[in-house]
């Protein structure tokens, strides 16, 4: 039986469709919208297209989620046209035309649309979204708490920083001498929204065993930045000093190194409260070496012949009076 060879019309078809796609006289449609801005402040949406000679424009329409709130008909009269009946969005007419709409004050988060219909006989329509983020940045800078005035190598350094009352909430990040601190010796909570506003607090935590290079002359810089996309930028430092041991003065003989101590120090660390412990023990706090062993030895020796002297004499006189006694009776 005869049957008839089947020809295989895809490739015919994507030919077909592709030329069709480049002989359209609307194409290359563009939005841009900001990716965040202030609450209250101006916003310029921009709404781009490219059309062939013999193609006219037929409408332009703008949406806030599915909300239309403008439409350009340059066919019509008035050609452009206002809906008030989108939350948190208020055009400027005079600064609006068919490629922008300006919104006079930022209210509202959304995706906004652009739709670009050509004119008889194709019709054809092109839409293109972009996500705005209205901000409100904090009051006040970020807020470090927790820390100690001094630390010495090997304590653990805590503290929370926290950033109050944004939409949305700020990213928290930290330093120590400017170097940003490990993920894992953070701690990340969970933002803090006000119901009543709608605004949210961050808060960021940290954890780090202190080290002597953490020190520079000193002290050592703690950094909390706060920051909202590119719209809010905020920091507050610190500046914690190193805990130094305290110097503790020790006798020792003529022939050894005056400056050695009971505990550790850093050399060049005879401090003003150093001297002064010196002084309150009856040491001259001038770095003077100390009385030499030998020349206690003397003094002790001087005082054991005093004392036997003293009993030698004490015993002769005991004598003598035992003597007269014996005599008289």
């Amino acid at each position: 039986m005869w049957l008839p060879a089947v020809m295989d019309l895809r490739l015919p078809i994507l030919c077909l469709l592709i030329v069709a796609e480049s002989s359209l006289g609307l194409r290359n449609v563009r939005v841009t919208v900001p990716t965040a801005i202030r609450k209250g402040e101006q916003a310029n949406l921009y709404c781009n297209y490219e059309m062939e000679d013999k193609e006219r424009l037929y409408s332009i329409k703008w949406y806030k989620g599915k909300r239309e709130f403008y439409r350009y008909t340059p066919q019509e009269q008035p050609s452009m046209k206002v809906f008030n009946t989108v939350s948190g969005v208020e055009v400027e007419r005079s600064l609006s035309n068919e490629s922008v709409v300006v919104l006079k004050s930022a209210k509202a988060s959304g995706r906004f649309s652009c739709e670009v219909s050509a004119d008889a006989p194709s019709f054809h329509t092109l839409i293109v979204s972009g996500d705005m983020e209205v901000i409100e940045p904090p009051v006040d800078k970020p807020s470090i708490i927790g820390t100690q005035t001094r630390y010495r190598p090997g304590d653990i350094l805590r503290a929370n920083c926290s950033s109050l009352n944004s939409k949305p909430a700020a990213n928290l990040t930290w330093t120590i001498n400017d170097m940003q601190v490990l993920l894992q010796q953070t701690r990340q909570y969970r933002p803090i929204k006000d119901e009543s506003t709608g605004l949210e607090t961050s808060i960021l935590g940290i954890n780090v065993m202190v080290s002597h290079s953490h020190f520079i002359k000193g002290k050592l810089k703690l950094k909390c930045e706060a920051s909202i996309h590119q719209i809010y930028h905020e920091s507050t430092e610190r500046f914690l000093e190193e805990d130094r041991p305290r110097i503790l003065a020790t006798g020792s003989s003529s022939g050894h190194n005056p400056n050695m101590f009971q505990s550790s120090v850093y050399d060049g660390e005879l401090t003003d409260q150093g001297d002064r412990y010196l002084t309150m023990n009856g040491y001259k706090a001038d770095k003077a070496s100390p009385p030499s062993s030998s020349s206690a030895g003397m003094v002790v020796g001087s005082y054991v012949k005093v004392c036997w002297i003293t009993f030698y004499i004490c015993t002769i006189c005991t004598v003598l009076l035992y003597s007269l006694r014996v005599g008289i009776s």
